[in-house]
């Protein structure tokens, strides 16, 4: 039996869990059991109980927002939302969204969505609103499901293809475009509520070149032969915004870089025509996808300013500094410290970056909170040197970078962060 740590962290276990289910290609739950199994626990359930009891915490009594949720009133739900209400944070057990999915009404569901709530957090047992609205009894349970499970595909033809991607199967492939054309050029619509969120959606009405990236991620394993299985549909004519978004969608996929596809898919898609927009390359650079970034410099890519910073190469950084823009200036710092180069960090700020400002792609936060997660002490030192604020929260879990490092267990990030707050404490 394997020991847990003196606190253990909730985060790090659900990565362990995720990473044992890739490892032995069987489903979350069953990762999630497994793990629980070797901590000496018969289940995940109690598994992140004892966390919960190590670290003190326990369920704060019902919110206004849960209270309204489960009463199904809907007008009460909207306007706690618009009054500062956050419909992401948790009760120590779900979400007010899996509240809603499981008790209805799909108003409710919509009103939290419309607000910010995310149908894909899980809650504490690790199930989805989708994975409690099936098991439901709502009154309205099937639209319920209809509006999370946004990927879900009504035509039977464009289903079929989706299914032949995701099993490499291009003579199939092949032959359902040859027969019906149109599956190049349609898409799946997605529920309306998803286009009046707060943030950015992506994969948003999905067409069928898309899904060759697995971004997100819809099956555990890509065929091997994704790149043939792209080949076979760009043959047939993609639109070039297709192509483009498609080569974003790759560039930082998590499983396509994770199983060495990512550079064989880019190459197909590259000599398709596809272009890298500047979107791409940050969100690449934002989720660490570093490797789709050299493979763009070695297709022929100029460096820029997001490249250079992501990759921490200094001297072409600096030379590009000195005619970039304000914008540019502040990605470049926002990158740097998403990767954890200190020194490219160092020069965007010589350069003229907001120490405070929130991260490119990762808008929600600031890199003072970014570099408390990574449990970056030297980032941290550099970051509080330049006089970065301590008591910035994030836009969607309410936190300060002291919060985060705590939540994530993150103890020299904990201990550096602490030692400001009690040097400031002693000043007042």
């Amino acid at each position: 039996m394997t020991s847990l740590p003196a606190r253990p962290s909730r985060e790090h276990l659900r990565k362990q869990a995720k990473r044992l289910a890739r490892e032995r290609y069987v489903g979350l739950a069953a990762a999630q059991r497994s793990l629980a199994n070797e901590y000496g626990f018969s289940s995940w359930a109690q598994l992140m109980q004892h966390v919960a009891d190590t670290r003190g915490e326990h369920a704060a009594p019902p919110s206004p927002l849960f209270a309204a949720v489960r009463a199904g009133d809907v007008a009460a739900v909207r306007r706690l939302i618009a009054e500062g209400a956050n419909p992401r944070l948790d009760d120590g057990r779900e979400t007010p969204l899996h509240a809603a999915a499981r008790r209805g009404p799909v108003a409710v569901v919509e009103a939290l969505i419309e607000g910010g709530a995310f149908e894909w957090q899980a809650d504490r047992k690790g199930r989805l609103p989708l994975d409690v609205a099936r098991r439901g009894r709502a009154p309205d349970r099937s639209a319920i499901i209809a509006l999370l499970d946004r990927y879900a595909i009504a035509d039977p033809s464009f289903r079929a293809a989706v299914d032949a991607i995701h099993a490499g199967d291009v003579f199939a492939l092949a032959a359902l475009l040859d027969a019906e054309p149109r599956l190049l050029r349609e898409h799946v619509t997605s529920p309306d509520v998803y286009r009046r969120t707060p943030r950015h959606q992506y994969f948003l009405d999905p067409k069928l070149l898309w899904f060759v990236a697995d971004n997100p991620t819809l099956v555990e394993r890509m065929p091997a032969n994704i790149a043939d299985v792209a080949r076979t549909i760009v043959e047939r004519g993609a639109d070039q915004a297709d192509l483009d978004y498609t080569l974003e969608l790759v560039m930082s996929s998590g499983a396509a870089n994770e199983q060495g596809l990512q550079r064989p898919l880019m190459r197909v898609l590259l000599d398709a025509g596809a272009r890298a927009s500047g979107e791409a390359i940050e969100v690449a650079a934002g989720y660490r996808v570093i490797d789709a970034l050299r493979a763009l410099l070695e297709g022929g890519q100029p460096m820029t300013v997001p490249i250079a910073a992501a990759l921490g190469e200094e001297q072409p950084l600096r030379q590009l500094l000195r005619g970039a823009t304000r914008e540019e200036v502040q990605t470049a710092f926002g990158l740097a410290v998403m990767n954890g180069h200190l020194d490219a960090a160092q020069l965007a700020l010589d350069a003229g970056a907001d120490v405070d400002a929130f991260m490119p792609v990762h808008t929600h936060m600031t890199a003072l909170h970014q570099a408390a997660q990574d449990d970056n002490v030297a980032l941290i030192e550099l970051l509080l040197a330049r006089g970065a604020r301590t008591d910035q929260r994030d836009t969607i879990w309410d936190g300060t970078p002291l919060n985060w490092s705590t939540y994530f267990g993150k103890a020299k990030a904990r201990a550096a962060l602490e030692r400001v707050n009690a040097v400031a404490t002693d000043v007042l």
